[in-house]
């Protein structure tokens, strides 16, 4: 009961993207849904492959990232088992931005509805994914955490730091 509580919070306290996002923030997650939608087709290992789109992220959640691909289920008895950049366990077809709303600072948040499906096909229902990017000091922006709207909300970021350290 308190995990649909806090649930239904979190889902209430999500901002709608309320207006135009920044160019650079478009650039940012146009460029990361090109190389998503590479990879279904690349035989790469995915930590290593993820190694190019450092840029795009922001130090502590690219570290996140990292170790948690390099966890598996035989040696830690814990991975990662679906796609954080759909929130799925199915292939990513692209992505559109949809809005921007402001946040404090030089922080902002994007939604962005994900092209999935199985089978060379789109399922036709995208996935709402909200991510926050801050502004850096040389102006970019990057990635610091993505919010998974449908199904249970959660939060890449908490999940990871969970999954790399759980408690007893």
């Amino acid at each position: 009961m308190l995990t649909l509580l806090a649930t239904s919070l979190i889902a209430l306290s999500v901002p709608a993207a309320d207006g135009p996002c920044p160019r650079g923030v478009v650039d940012q997650l146009d460029g990361l849904y090109r190389w998503q939608v590479q990879q279904m087709d690349n035989s790469d290992d995915p930590a290593t492959a993820l190694s190019g789109q450092r840029q795009r992220f922001t130090p502590s959640l690219f570290r996140l990232l990292m170790e948690a691909r390099q966890l598996t289920p035989a040696r830690d008895g814990r991975f990662i088992d679906f796609d954080v950049f759909s929130n799925t366990q199915v292939a990513t077809y692209g992505a559109k931005v949809k809005g921007c709303s402001a946040e404090k600072g030089d922080s902002i948040k994007a939604e962005v509805a994900v092209d999935v499906g199985l089978r060379g096909q789109s399922s036709g229902i995208p996935q709402r994914l909200l991510y926050e990017l801050n502004k850096g000091n040389t102006g970019s922006w990057r990635i610091n955490n993505i919010t998974y709207l449908d199904g249970t909300v959660f939060q890449l970021r908490s999940f990871l730091q969970q999954l790399i350290e759980p408690t007893p």
